[in-house]
Parts: structure tokens; sequence; C-alpha cells
């Protein structure tokens, strides 16, 4: 570097070293003055004062006051905003004043009053450890509207919920940019979200290579006649996740027939492009159903041809959850009379507040013999597990009720021995429906593969209480096995295969519990199940061959050039040999012959077995029967959440969902399940407890419902 250079950079070093010292003298003399002031303020009102001396140093043009007499100077306010980043650390051995840096530990020396605080800014414009600032993003309007219309979704909240007055103060608190919206606005925003998510699915959809399975329900509107239909799919995704969509919830028109049904499920299945990928439609055990997807399977055979695999044949899956709700109610029918004295008993103390205080008196008492902390629970008629669930906790109390009865001459039902016994065996044998219910009804798991082991041991059950030593129950038994019979005697085809394809079930288990159940028509069963497995494998083989060799007609340029000479009825061959060549056998097995031969998981060592990750693992190696276990494996064995799966009333919309339009319905509806899933509503759906439509409020999942043994779809 040149003479002239040095000498510049030292001149710009002397210019900015100058005017730092300008700036912190006056910065000092701000300082000194307002100190003069605030003293000259603490010294107004005293009654005696010393006259104060006149000092002969003046620093930087400023006169100091001088101190009254025995006062100590007061410290000076560190008012620079580096303070904000920088902590006195007093003076130290050496005699110096030093600040520490907050962020980097440094110490710097510091004198106010002659040096300033300069250096210390300048100290944190080059920390290393100093968080950088991020700048804010500028308000967005646009950005604004869409997550206040996601809110709304999302949290299942009032269109006009822009306008409430306190959200409008806290949204002009955090940003008084902000500009409210009104309801109508509320109203497109959140329409204009479900047709953009709407159009999202569809596309996931379009790409889908496998079957998709469907679920169907009718929802009311009270007090008005309307009806709305939810449709929901079901599908796994190339990732091998089980999706379940609510695709429609669309008002069904008057009268509600077989027919109409069936045509409101066709221009939902149109309408998403769905019509060609249909696998199964699980609906409730209900008569007309059984019409309605007759005419629901013609139409979609005229529409897509040989679309339906088998014909079809596989199509319909009665709703598991149902046939449940219907075995135990016709044995609670008769267990009213057994059970009355527990139920009496419950009623009397929840009676009044006066009897509960009584009661809990009498659980102190005994508080030794009693463990668990739920309360008292009355059973309702629509909903049969809170029978179970009023029997699990009474038998808890049992000996605060024999308290109770000690003290309270005006109680008269308290409940035998043998009645508590009786008790505790109908509570033993409603604990399986009701694990069984709720884990049938789950959304984020396969279901099919454990239909078979669950309704077995549902059989089994039954048959072991049908030789109890008890009259009574073993009366109660008879109805339940009648029903079981009539629904599970032959147990569903479909859902069997799903059990095959459990890597730990098999053929030899599933063989194994039909010996078990009955000897005499194993046999038959096993030969049967064989035959509609392979049945519906080589229709899935064939569809898979037949769209590769139809995808062969599109050629590249360079594919032409090497086009097979041979005729057009040689062509199945070559495709045979390609097959035998990627068996790496010459008499290729199939690959559920391979699948079927090579040893069953071990279920003591998997109990949790993740049956989707299996096949996701070996789809390379048995991609056939992968895809075929993809679609098996989708289908849901309910129609209904967990939540409501115990119940057998209705399902109806809220009066504050009875007044927005059909399409606004299904718009917060469908989006709310494309955004969250399945998450539980906040009250926005209520239950018909009595066929009057003013049943109590509960929460449910997306659009699935229970329904009633009757018919809720004439």
């Amino acid at each position: 570097m040149d003479l002239e250079s040095l000498n510049t950079i030292a001149i710009l070093d002397a210019q900015r070293e100058y005017m730092d010292m300008n700036e912190e003298d006056a910065l000092n003399e701000e300082d000194a003055l307002n100190e003069e002031n605030e003293e000259n303020a603490m010294r107004e009102g005293e009654t005696e004062m010393q006259e104060p001396e006149q000092g002969d140093t003046q620093a930087a043009g400023t006169t100091q006051a001088t101190q009254p007499q025995g006062r100590q100077p007061r410290k000076r306010r560190l008012t620079s905003k580096v303070w904000e980043d920088f902590t006195s650390v007093g003076v130290e051995s050496d005699g110096k004043e030093r600040g520490q840096c907050n962020y980097c530990g440094k110490k710097l020396v510091i004198n106010t009053r002659t040096h300033g605080t300069h250096h210390l800014s300048r100290h944190l414009d080059t920390c290393p450890e100093k968080p950088k600032a991020v700048d804010r993003p500028a308000y967005d309007h646009q950005i604004d509207r869409e997550m206040t219309s996601e809110i709304i979704i999302y949290h299942d909240l009032p269109f006009r919920y822009d306008e409430y007055e306190k959200v409008r103060a806290r949204n002009l608190y955090l940003n008084p940019d902000c500009k409210p919206i009104c309801r109508q606005t509320a109203v497109a925003d959140v329409f204009r979200r479900y047709e953009i998510e709407k159009e999202k699915l569809r596309n996931v959809f379009a790409k889908h290579q496998g079957r998709v399975c469907f679920t169907s329900d009718l929802w009311v509107a009270r007090p008005t006649t309307m009806g709305y239909l939810c449709l929901t799919a079901s599908f796994i995704d190339d990732d091998w996740r089980l999706n379940n969509k609510v695709l429609a919830f669309c008002v069904v028109r008057c009268p509600h027939t077989c027919g109409e049904l069936a045509s409101t499920i066709i221009e939902c299945l149109k309408d998403w492009g769905l019509e060609k990928k249909v696998f199964s439609f699980t609906l409730d055990n209900a008569t007309n159903n059984d019409s309605m997807l007759r005419i629901l399977k013609g139409q979609l055979q005229m529409m897509s041809g040989s679309g339906l695999l088998c014909d079809g044949k596989f199509m319909h899956v009665r709703c598991c959850a149902h046939i449940l709700n219907l075995i135990v109610k016709d044995g609670l029918e008769l267990a009213k009379n057994l059970l009355h004295d527990i139920r009496e008993s419950v009623r009397y103390v929840k009676a009044s507040p006066q009897r509960i205080q009584s009661f809990a008196a009498c659980v102190e008492r005994v508080r030794p013999r009693i463990t668990g902390g739920a309360g008292l629970s009355l059973d309702v008629s629509t909903r049969w597990n809170s029978t179970y669930d009023m029997l699990v906790r009474a038998l808890k109390f049992r000996a605060a009720f024999e308290s109770m009865a000690s003290f309270d001459t005006h109680y008269k039902t308290l409940p035998s021995a043998a009645d508590w016994d009786r008790g505790a065996k109908i509570c033993e044998l409603l604990k399986p429906f009701s694990v069984i219910t709720t884990y049938f009804s789950g959304s984020k798991y396969p279901t099919s593969n454990v239909y078979f082991t669950e309704v077995w041991r549902i059989e089994r059950l039954l048959k072991k209480y049908a030789h109890c030593d008890d009259d009574g129950i073993r009366g109660m038994i008879q109805p339940m096995q009648a029903k079981f019979s009539k629904y599970w005697e032959d147990y569903n085809m479909i859902l069997a295969m799903g059990a095959v394809l459990d890597p730990r079930m098999k053929i030899e288990v599933i063989e194994k519990a039909y010996e078990a159940v009955d000897p005499t028509t194993a046999v038959l069963k096993i030969t049967a199940l064989k035959e509609n497995l392979e049945n519906l494998y080589k229709d899935y083989q064939a569809r898979k061959w037949a769209s590769s060799s139809g995808s062969s007609s599109s050629q590249t340029p360079y594919e032409i050039v090497n086009e097979s000479p041979l005729e057009e009825e040689y062509d199945n061959d070559l495709f045979e040999l390609e097959r035998s060549i990627a068996a790496g056998v010459d008499n290729p097995k199939s690959h559920l012959d391979i699948y079927l031969e090579e040893p069953r998981v071990n279920r003591r060592n998997y109990p949790n077995l993740d049956v989707l990750g299996f096949w996701k693992e070996n789809h390379h190696r048995l991609s056939d029967l992968a895809d075929m276990a993809r679609d098996l494996l989708t289908i849901p064995l309910t129609t209904v959440a967990s939540e409501s799966a115990f119940s057998i009333g209705g399902r109806i919309l809220t009066p504050y969902r009875n007044r927005l339009l059909p399409k606004h319905v299904q718009a917060l509806l469908c989006a709310r399940n494309w955004l969250r899933g399945f998450a539980e509503f906040e009250g926005t759906i209520e239950e018909d407890t009595d066929g009057t439509g003013t049943g109590k409020t509960t929460s449910n999942s997306g659009a699935e419902s229970s329904r009633s043994g009757e018919s809720n779809m004439s």
C-alpha cells in the first residue's frame, strides 16, 4: 500500500474518532443536565439546606451541582440502549469499571462520563454471538383471510367468528393494519378452501393405482326431514399408509328410496372419478341396503364394464359394529330383570345431591376396600356399553352400597350376593364386546385382518357362557347365539381372505380355528376359502397383465425398431416366459403359492406386527399378491367411529348446522376431515336417543354415525 493511501486512511480514522468524541461529549452533557434537573427537583420542599459551594471545575462546559452535606453522590442512571445488551459488573481489581456482553461474555472498560458508550455499540455490531435481527413480514390481508377460514374449518367455528367484538379487538392489538372480514366473506373463503382441498384430493385419486373401499351412512336434520348421505373413501397410498377421507356430505332427494340412494352414490363416484376403482362398500345391516347395493352394482357394471372384481361378488361388507350391537342388544333385553336391583341402586344414589353426599360418606367409611376413582354411572337404553360401564363402576362400590343400607332406611334395593355375582359375570361377558367394537371402529390402522380372529373369539365366548351354571345368563346367551348364527355363522369370505394375508395367520391358523368351533364343517369352509382366494388372485393377475400389455401398445421410437414379428396370439406366451424368468423357475409358482408355502411369522415374537409394513417390504418380491393385499386390508369393518359405535340411536345434525345451506354443510365437514382427519367434533352432532330429535349433544368424528337396528335409509 503506498504512502498516500496510508495517509488517507489515517485522516479518515482521525475524523471518525473526532466525531465519536463530539457525540460522546454531547451525550455526557445531556446526561449531566438531566442529572442536575433531577437533583434540583429532589431538593425542592426540603426545609433545611446548606448553601451550595461553587465548584471551580466544569466538565465539557457544564456546571455540576454540589451535593447536600451528608449525602452520597447518587449513581448515574444508565440510559443508553446498549445496556439492554450489556451488564455492568462493577469495579474490578484494577480499579476500572467494566461491562460484560450478554451474548459472548466479553468485558469492556466503561466510564460513561469520559468515554461514553460508543465502543460498546461497535462491539455489538460485530459480536458473533448476538442473534441476528429477523425482519417481520409485512401484514398480508389475503394470508389473514386464508388463516381465518382455516381456523373456522379446523375448530368448527361459526362463519361470523371474525365478527366477534373481542376477536376483532385482539386482532387490531396484534396488528393495527388487520382488516376484519364479515360473515359473507368468511363463507366465500371457506368454500374456496374446500374447492382447493377437493382438487388436491381428486389428483391423489387420479394417481392412485389401487382400489378404493367405501362406507355410506345417512344423517337426519331435525326438525326437518332433510337427509344427508355421508360417503367415506378408504385407500392405502403408495407409502402404505391407510387413508380415510369424507368425499361427500350431500342431500338425498326425497323419498329416500333404494334407487335414489344408489343414484346419489353414483353421482358422487362420478364426481370424484372413482366409478372404476370400487372394491367394496361397508353398509349397515338393513334390508333396503341389500336392495340399494344390487342397484348400485348393476349401474357400476354398466358404467365400467367388468370393472368390479369377480363381478362384484365380494362388494358388500356388513358393518361389524352394527352386528355386535344387535347381538348384545338381544341379550341385554333379557338381562334387564337380572340387573334390576343394581340399576335401581345406582338410580337411588344419583336421585338427589343429599343421597350422593350420603353415599360419599359411606365410600369413605369403606375406602380400603374400594379401588378406582370413577363414580357411579347409570346406563341408557341407546348405548349398550353404558350398561357395561354401570356394572364396572357399581361392582367397585359394592361395599359402599352395603354400608349405605345399614344407615339409610329408605334404601330398599340392595342387591343380593347372587345379584352381585350375576352382575360380575355379565360384566365379564360384555367386556370383550366393548373392546372388540372399539378396535373394529379404528380409522388409523387396518382392521380387516383381525376380523376373523375377533369374531372367532366371540363365537367361543358365547359357547362358553351357554354352559354357565346361572339360568338367567344361559337364557341371555340363547338369543345372542341366534343373532350370531344369523349374520356370522358363515364368516364373511372377503374378510376371511384378509386374515389369510396376515403373515401370522395364513391358511393354517384359520383351518385350526374352524376345527375348534365346528370340526364337521371345517373342511368345507377351508375349501371354499381357498377357491375364492385363488379366483380373486387370478382376477387381479389377469387385470394386471391386461393393463401391462395395453400400455405396451404406446411405444417409443426405439421400441418400434425392436418390435417382435410374432403374431399377437403368441404375446401371452412371451409374458408367461417373463414371469418364469422373474420367478427363477421353469414352472413358475404364483405369488400366492409362494406366500402360503413360506413359514408363518410367529405371533409370540410379533404380537403387534405392522401388516402394512410387511407388505410394503415384500411388494417388490410378491407384487401381484401385494396389490391384492393392499385392497383387502383397506376394507373398513364399520361405518362408525369408536365414540358412536356403541349407540343404537340415530344421528342428527344440531340446529346450528340445520340453518346452513347444504353446500356449506358439506364444505365445512369435508374440508375439516381433509385438514384434520377423523378428529372429534367439538359438540356439533346430537344423538337422537328417543326418536324425537331432541337427543343429547355428543362428540363424533368426521362424517361417521351409528345406526339403529331398523333401517334409517328408507
